[in-house]
C-alpha cells in the first residue's frame, strides 16, 4: 500500500530581487512511499527537500503534478491526525517546559490523559531529556530542542512522521538515539519519511532512498543495491553524471 504518492511533481518560486523571474525548485519529481517503510530523501543543501515535504504536508502547493497523502489531498483535515512534522527549524512556546509542550502536542493528537502521561515519560527518557524536562524550553541548547522535536514528532505513534534533516544539531550519541527512536517507531507500525545530508545515517536506517538533484529526483536507491554498496558512492556518482 501507498501513503504518499507524487506524480510529475514540478513547484517554482518567483525571484523577488532580479524582477520577479521563476526559478524552478521541483522538476518532475515522481515517487511513492509505502506503508510500513523508512525512505529517505537525500540531496545537497538547496535542492528541493523541505519544499517536497512542505507540499506534502499541503503547506505548499504544486504548480503541476498530483500528490496524493492516505488516498486524499495533502490539506485534507481528515488525515492531519495521522502525520506528525518535525521541520528542519523547529520553534518552540519557550515558557513551557518539555512536559507541558508534550502534553499541549499529545492532547492535539488526541491523546487520553492516562496513556499522555506514560507516553511523554517513556519519550522523554528516550531522548535523553530526563533530568531538563521541568526546564523553561528558552534555557535549552540547540542539541536539547532537536531532543524535543524528536519526541513531539513521535508521541501518539502516529501513522505516517515527516522529518526534515532530524539529525541536525546532534552529537555522535544524539544521532544514535535519533535512529534507534526511528527504527522502533518503524516497528510499532509508523511509517517514516525523512530527509537528511548525513549519508551514513540515512545508509543505517533506510529501506529505499531517492536523490533529489537540482529538483529532479534521479534515482531511487534500493535495498538491494544499499547492502552492496556505500550510499556515499552511489550519490557521488549519479550526481557527477549531471
Amino acid at each position: 500500500m501507498e501513503i504518499v504518492q507524487f506524480v510529475e511533481v514540478e513547484k517554482s518560486f518567483r525571484l523577488k530581487d532580479i524582477g520577479g523571474l521563476k526559478q524552478k525548485v521541483l522538476r518532475g519529481v515522481s515517487f511513492s512511499v509505502k506503508k510500513g517503510e523508512i525512505f529517505g530523501l537525500v540531496g545537497l543543501n538547496g535542492q528541493g527537500k523541505s519544499t517536497t515535504i512542505k507540499i506534502m504536508l499541503g503547506l505548499l502547493f504544486p504548480d503541476r503534478g498530483d500528490v496524493i497523502v492516505f488516498d486524499s489531498y495533502p490539506g485534507d483535515l481528515k488525515i492531519k491526525k495521522k502525520i506528525s512534522y518535525l521541520p528542519e527549524n523547529p520553534v518552540f512556546f519557550e515558557s513551557l517546559n518539555a512536559i507541558e509542550f508534550l502534553s499541549f502536542v499529545g492532547r492535539l493528537r488526541g491523546l487520553d490523559k492516562k496513556n499522555l502521561k506514560s507516553s511523554i515519560g517513556t519519550l522523554i527518557e528516550k531522548v535523553g531529556l530526563s533530568g531538563n524536562e521541568k526546564k523553561p524550553i528558552r534555557k535549552y541548547s540547540r542539541g536539547m530542542l532537536q531532543r524535543l522535536g524528536l519526541a513531539q514528532a513521535f508521541i501518539g505513534n502516529p501513522e505516517l512522521v515527516i522529518l526534515d534533516e532530524p539529525l541536525n544539531g546532534l552529537d555522535p550519541l544524539g544521532r544514535k538515539m535519533a535512529r534507534d527512536l526511528i527504527i522502533e517507531a518503524n516497528k510499532e507500525g509508523s511509517t517514516i519519511f525523512f530527509t537528511s545530508h548525513i549519508l551514513e545515517d540515512i545508509e543505517k536506517i533506510c529501506s529505499r532512498v531517492g536523490i533529489l538533484h537540482k529538483g529532479e529526483l534521479l534515482k531511487i536507491v534500493e535495498a538491494p543495491e544499499l547492502q552492496e554498496k556505500p550510499l556515499e558512492d552511489i550519490f557521488l556518482g549519479v550526481i557527477e553524471q549531471q
